[in-house]
């Protein structure tokens, strides 16, 4: 990744996680004339934003290809991504109505703030033992 490239990646990094810290303030289940965000109910969106908060804290260092960098985002994206599925399966065996579309953004952006981390770490392999 060049220079350029890699203040790209940061920056979108940063709006996946934004966006998916968003997404625990929408609606994760309605059903009739209840709706449920993210901090309400059974649901944990409050992992989400504080990995989301680790993983932000590690942008910087991810944009340098730094593995400190790499692996801050790769594992706040694995937990952000695990939490919204998995309340997104209980709530499919428990309640009734349907997902809402905050669970639906918490999961894209968190799996997009995983896939850069997932480039950044092929790029810094790529880039040799001297980076």
């Amino acid at each position: 990744m060049s220079a350029i490239g890699d203040r790209r990646a940061a920056w979108l990094c940063r709006l996946a996680i934004v966006l998916a810290i968003v997404g625990v303030f929408g609606t994760w289940r309605k059903a009739g004339p209840v709706s449920l965000n993210g901090l309400e109910g059974p649901h944990n969106g409050w992992l989400v934003i504080i990995f989301g908060l680790i993983a932000l804290a590690g942008v910087g260092s991810l944009s340098h290809l730094s593995w400190f960098g790499i692996l801050a985002v790769l594992g706040g994206a694995a937990v952000m991504v695990f939490t919204a599925i998995d309340n997104l399966v209980d709530d499919n065996s428990t309640f009734g109505g349907h997902s809402g579309w905050g669970i639906w953004l918490t999961i894209g952006a968190s799996a997009a703030v995983g896939a850069i981390a997932v480039v950044a770490a092929i790029a810094r392999v790529s880039a040799g033992p001297d980076l």
